[in-house]
């Protein structure tokens, strides 16, 4: 008889805990998930924080917080998650136990082996009764994005285009002279003034001279990205790593002209995140347009949007003059030639990057 009383009490006291759990173990519960760091680049270590709160009286016995992360987020082995990859992502499961009032923080380590833009959406807790059962489950939204920006390399092709390690150079442009590049002595005009007088060719000549002053404009790099590996391809991209080389050669080219004083842009026939059209941002320079373009290397998706002999026709149509252009591209045809051929016409310093499969590459024009 005791025995059964003591089943019947055990059975209620399991039924209560059941039910009370079922009710309130997911209330009052706070979660938070966001990457510590904003920006870094491939092959950096970020850190992911997990902030809970159990603001109750009643404890948590367990919490499982579960989120889909891309693939190329490599986390470190650790106890307290679990980790299921994929190709493309990767489900990510924490667990965790609170007592009444608690705040628990937990950081993981993880590398960013690949470049782009992930943002973290969504979260699902799922939580129950001491004995694993009662389940119940919501989902949280998430507000935190990493942009991982391409490890920028260079290869050893030689040195950029020949006009980007000369400092200015003159242009064909009548808004206002340089005052520190001297090309001669012309007569005196009216408006001239007095310390522009040339004393020495003044004396030579028996008249009044004064300094020829060149027009000139701080030389500019722009670096063009091929996404294509042949004439005609379609949409998809056949060799990504490739291309990925080719975003490290861009970044690595534009880091060091404006790490030289220069300006640098991009253009691309590959598209943003959520856009369709190509990439293409105008030369400036200092620090902050650096990280705007790693900033858009890093947001560009494996897919062509037009031919590349259009995105050089479109600079070439545009007038682009003394200019160091630097092409990354896998293949070189007649047409691509031609125009290129015509941007050194117009006074267009070219150079070619040719990447070719396994780490391969050569360079060629100028």
């Amino acid at each position: 008889m005791i025995f059964i009383w003591f089943l019947l009490a055990a059975g209620a006291v399991l039924y209560i805990q059941n039910r009370l759990f079922k009710r309130f173990v997911l209330a009052r519960l706070s979660y938070t998930r966001r990457f510590r760091q904003k920006q870094c680049f491939c092959g950096d270590e970020v850190e992911l924080v997990e902030e809970l709160r159990n603001e109750k009286w009643l404890p948590v016995p367990w919490l499982r917080a579960e989120a889909l992360l891309p693939s190329s987020l490599r986390f470190r082995k650790s106890d307290n998650f679990d980790v299921s990859s994929g190709q493309f992502s990767q489900n990510h499961r924490s667990f965790f136990s609170l007592a009444p009032y608690t705040k628990l923080t937990r950081t993981h380590t993880l590398t960013a082996a690949r470049r782009g833009k992930f943002k973290l959406e969504t979260v699902t807790l799922s939580g129950g009764d001491l004995l694993g059962n009662g389940n119940r489950s919501f989902v949280i939204p998430l507000e935190s994005e990493l942009t991982v920006y391409p490890l920028p390399l260079l290869p050893n092709l030689g040195d950029l285009p020949s006009h980007s390690w000369q400092g200015e150079h003159s242009v064909k442009r009548y808004i206002a002279p340089d005052p520190f590049i001297v090309v001669g002595a012309r007569p005196y005009r009216s408006g001239d003034t007095m310390k522009s007088v040339n004393w020495k060719a003044t004396a030579r000549t028996g008249e009044l001279q004064v300094h020829q002053y060149d027009f000139t404009a701080d030389p500019e790099l722009m670096v063009f990205l091929n996404v294509e590996s042949g004439k005609g391809m379609w949409r998809a991209v056949t060799d990504e790593e490739l291309i990925e080389t080719g975003i490290s050669w861009a970044a690595g080219a534009v880091g060091k002209a404006i790490a030289s004083g220069m300006s640098a842009g991009f253009a691309s026939n590959m598209p943003q995140q959520g856009r369709s059209d190509s990439t293409y941002i105008k030369p400036s320079g200092g620090q902050e347009h650096l990280y705007a373009l790693l900033d858009l290397m890093a947001g560009l998706q494996m897919q062509r949007t037009e031919a590349f002999a259009e995105v050089l026709k479109r600079a070439e149509s545009a007038g682009a003059t003394a200019q160091d252009m630097l092409i990354i591209s896998t293949y070189w045809d007649d047409e691509l030639e031609q125009t290129a051929a015509r941007l050194r016409y117009n006074g267009n310093a070219v150079i070619v990057w040719m990447l070719e499969g396994k780490g391969g590459a050569y360079a060629s024009g100028e």
